[in-house]
């Protein structure tokens, strides 16, 4: 009997199945705070192929690289502008077709003995010379963006070494002065470690100084990463839970990033371990309030920035003229004139009024500014409170947060990210995000 022969049937694909094992396969992240770290982090994330959510508890994304438009003004909340020496941020401007600007203009000056004196002129010749000194001595320190490289200069505070090395001028007047206007606290709590690493900067790279901004403002760059990323804002996130499968809100992932300020991360991660929890509750951050005036652009010189040193204004850390950035801070021969307060009057004012605020402000700034003489000439725009301004890189952080990168990264499937990770400023904080990704993509690997 002959055998009929068997009758072949296409098989088809379980497609159902397939992508089921696909999404299996395919790692989940989570990022906790949309900042700039944040999502620098998570984009680098997305071109590895993991599945990224960000979480945002705010309307909307840049956290201190923020900007707010209002009366046909540009007004940049937090950070107020960028240098040329940040090549991360100016790599994704290009990545993303945003345009980088440089400043119509660049003078600064510095508040001494209540007058307004080129920064250079604030100090004796003998005060340059041993200051001279310091910036060869750091000519070999590390990269102040990446305080990790600079932990082992971490050996005291910034404002009692240079006085004890320099002198009390160049302590109140450079270093006390720079710390305030850019930090907004004292130089006693900034460690000598990342002031080693901005005078290697400025020796080694002065022009790179040079101040640039985004055109649309601090907001254009964060719009332009959450464009590209799946952001999920007024997202409050109340627990996160570390583990093998660390879970957000009770929705498990195989990792999280909490690029949320530290204290805001002790409040939402519930089981960190001993070297996580140690971290976060040493993290110290500095208040301050911006505050933005419209002023007549024809009483203000073409001078960028105005340092205040502590010892000149308790209440005043610096101001800024705005027209520096060109059509876009200029309207009808109005400008804007934006004021940062020093972290022990801004917290004695955090909870004034709007009002309040800006009375307290104009008054003051009748003292430090020779531009104005009736608080008449300053026309309230907008402002906002910065409970937690800017970490403190204090003697002893650097040494924690580096060791910390080493050893205690990722435990519980818990990574922090962030510019209180030793990445100072927008720059710094945009380089953490993307070592933090590495560190997450091998982690996963690995897994």
């Amino acid at each position: 009997m002959v055998s009929k022969p068997k009758k072949h049937t296409k098989k088809t694909c379980d497609w159902a199945n397939f992508g089921a094992y696909f999404r299996r396969m395919k790692k989940r992240v989570a990022v906790i705070g949309a900042g700039i770290s944040g999502l620098g982090c998570a984009y680098v994330l997305q071109k590895e192929g993991i599945d990224v959510t960000v979480l945002e508890k705010k309307p909307s994304v840049g956290g201190r690289m923020s900007s707010r438009s209002k009366d046909g003004f540009i007004f940049d909340l937090g950070a107020d502008h960028l240098c040329d020496l940040y090549d991360r941020i100016k790599y994704y401007c290009n990545e993303f077709g945003i345009e980088w600007e440089k400043m119509r203009f660049l003078k600064y000056a510095l508040l001494k003995q209540g007058k307004l004196v080129p920064v250079r002129e604030a100090v004796g010749t003998l005060s340059k010379l041993k200051l001279t000194w310091q910036f060869f001595l750091a000519k070999n320190a590390g990269n102040f963006l990446n305080l990790d490289e600079l932990a082992a200069n971490d050996t005291d505070n910034a404002y009692d070494y240079m006085q004890r090395w320099v002198g009390k001028d160049v302590a109140d007047y450079y270093i006390d002065a720079f710390t305030s206007t850019y930090q907004f606290h004292r130089a006693e709590e900034i460690s000598i470690g990342a002031l080693k690493g901005i005078l290697k900067s400025i020796e080694t790279e002065p022009a790179r100084w040079h101040l640039h901004r985004t055109k649309g403002g601090m907001q254009a760059l964060p719009d332009a990463f959450a464009s590209r990323l799946n952001v999920k804002t007024n997202h409050a996130v109340t627990q996160v839970t570390g583990g093998d499968l660390p879970s957000v809100d009770g929705e498990s992932f195989d990792a999280v990033v909490l690029a949320s300020q530290a204290t805001a991360s002790v409040n939402i991660y519930k089981n960190p371990t001993k070297s996580q929890a140690q971290l976060l509750q040493n993290t110290q951050y500095a208040s301050s309030i911006s505050i933005a005036f419209r002023v007549d652009r024809a009483r203000m010189p073409d001078t960028a920035v105005v340092w205040v040193p502590y010892v000149e204004s308790r209440k005043i850390s610096g101001y800024i003229n705005e027209s520096m950035k060109g059509e876009e801070l200029a309207h009808n021969g109005k400008t804007l004139l934006c004021a940062w307060l020093h972290e022990e009057f801004a917290k004695e004012m955090m909870g004034k009024t709007d009002e309040e605020i800006f009375a307290a402000v104009k008054s003051e700034i009748l003292n430090v500014c020779p531009w104005f003489s009736s608080i008449d000439q300053l026309e309230n725009h907008d402002l906002e409170r910065w409970v937690e301004a800017m970490p403190k890189f204090s003697h002893g952080h650097l040494k924690r947060v580096s060791e910390f990168m080493q050893d205690g990264q990722g435990e519980n499937s818990v990574f922090f990210c962030g510019d209180y990770m030793n990445g100072p400023w927008t720059e710094g904080a945009l380089r953490n995000g993307e070592r933090v990704a590495e560190q997450v993509i091998k982690k996963l690997r690995a897994a």
